[in-house]
């Protein structure tokens, strides 16, 4: 039963989830567009040696996060070369150390077993395998504010001033991750568990002078210094992604992409995506809850798994990883109930954590994840080769790839329309198979060189100069 499972079997559950998870990482192409974009974000940083300010372009600067991921991918790209596995790398150490902080608040609490656990069903989950090997912003910011929670808790219920100050430095991180709704999603819960305990005395006892000092001092230079190198990015930064993003379903201001409008109270279904397959259990939390009270660690657990997806239940432009940093919580609680949970055997326990991790590894071995239609890593690799025999420039039409400017360092041409492609030069043109029935026009004149992944790379130069270069010379003096 899962009550008598030993911790030695826990510890090499989830050291396996971890380790699965890593030997994946550099074993399939970067996803676009999230991860392309935010991958070759960081590919940019290293390149232009400006670790100021994120550039979505060569020209146009990127305001919408701050740089804290962009910096452990760039240093990990230059420690140990441009590849997806240095990308991802940061990540990976991120959820390990995600793991321990699990543990560590766990084990004071409740006991090593069920720290262990919730680590186990924190990465294991569909959410967190992702977010434990993924070139996004959203790890820095789970990492962050777990370890504000775990800070806020150990000061408030153990009175340990340095766990306070460590609870600060997380904000700060925070701030640095994704910016001041780091301080929203961290005070709704700790201020709902105060006033509902009744602490504030104790809340008052923090060291807030110099938790404060801790915080500016990470955070605060960069938000100055950005200003400064970028005048505007405040502004949008603070207005835009901070206000008109989540009110505003259509938002026409995202300078960066495409709004996601959802229906209100989306959030709660991608929670359960985000917990699949240990959402199959939650039961379990609801029938614990009627047989045993809930303690002061378990009432500040609640508000924490909660605060997330109530809060963005009325946001009208989300996506599925903001319930991230609810999910250490959510673990934790499980990982308790289950535990306590004599009717739960071990078997379904390990095959469940075991699932996702294992699936993933089998996809990556056969090859699935490097067939999706936007890698563009196999046609740049065509390209490179052809230019070798005739150099020319690639061009992709109509769209934007930032897995092909990443895999070409950024050497790859984008063209909104014909007329910005060029005429006087041969050039390689790059187009998904489903648009061949739209007919390039007749003043191209291509010739496919290679396909892969939905996707045909053609040579082609401007029939004029095709005409113009056969044409016999006027000899006539």
């Amino acid at each position: 039963m899962i009550a008598r499972l030993r911790v030695p079997l826990l510890w090499g559950v989830l050291i396996t989830v971890l380790a699965l998870r890593l030997v994946g990482l550099g074993a399939y192409p970067l996803m676009d567009t999230s991860e392309a974009r935010y991958g070759e974000m960081a590919r940019k940083m290293l390149e232009l040696g400006d670790w100021i300010t994120p550039m979505f372009t060569y020209e146009l600067p990127f305001w919408g996060k701050p740089p804290l991921s962009f910096w452990t991918q760039a240093a990990s790209m230059q420690w140990l070369g441009v590849n997806e596995f240095a990308l991802r790398l940061p990540a990976w150490v991120i959820q390990v150390f995600s793991c321990l902080l699990i543990i560590h608040v766990a084990r004071r609490e409740r006991s090593l077993a069920v720290g262990v656990l919730a680590s186990i069903i924190y990465s294991s989950c569909s959410l967190g395998l992702v977010a434990s090997g993924v070139v996004l912003t959203d790890p820095t910011l789970g990492f962050g504010l777990l370890l504000a929670y775990v800070g806020f808790w150990r000061a408030m219920a153990r009175n340990e001033i340095g766990a306070a100050r460590l609870g600060f430095a997380g904000l700060g991180l925070g701030l640095l991750a994704k910016g001041p709704l780091v301080l929203v999603l961290f005070a709704v819960p700790a201020l709902a568990w105060v006033a509902f305990q009744q602490q504030w005395r104790q809340l008052a006892r923090l060291p807030w002078l110099s938790g404060l000092l801790i915080l500016l001092v990470l955070a605060l230079p960069w938000y100055v210094l950005a200003e400064i190198k970028t005048p505007g990015f405040l502004d949008y930064f603070l207005v835009g992604e901070h206000w008109k993003r989540y009110v505003i379903s259509e938002w026409s201001g995202d300078l960066y992409g495409n709004a996601h409008a959802k229906p209100l109270g989306t959030i709660w279904l991608y929670l359960l995506g985000a917990l699949f397959p240990w959402s199959l259990l939650l039961p379990v939390l609801y029938l614990r809850r009627r047989s045993a009270p809930v303690d002061a660690f378990g009432l500040f657990l609640w508000f924490w798994a909660l605060t997330t997806p109530v809060f963005f239940s009325l946001a009208g432009n989300i996506l599925w990883t903001y319930v991230l940093p609810a999910l250490p919580a959510w673990a934790l609680l499980l990982a308790d109930s289950l535990i306590r949970d004599r009717g739960i055997a071990e078997r379904p326990i390990i095959a469940t954590a075991l699932a996702l991790p294992v699936l993933g590894l089998f996809l990556i071995v056969l090859g699935n994840l490097d067939q999706r239609p936007q890698n563009q890593r196999e046609i740049v690799l065509a390209w490179q080769r052809a230019s070798l025999m005739q150099p020319a420039p690639l061009f992709y039409l109509g769209r934007r790839s930032y897995s092909a400017e990443f895999y070409s360092a950024g050497q790859v041409h984008h063209a909104k329309s014909v007329l910005q492609l060029p005429t006087d030069s041969v050039f390689y043109l790059t187009r998904r198979l489903r648009d061949l029935t739209s007919p390039l026009p007749p003043s191209l004149d291509c010739h496919p060189v290679a396909q892969a992944n939905a996707s045909e790379l053609l040579r082609c130069q401007a029939i004029l100069l095709a005409v113009s270069s056969h044409a016999p010379r006027n000899t006539t003096q």
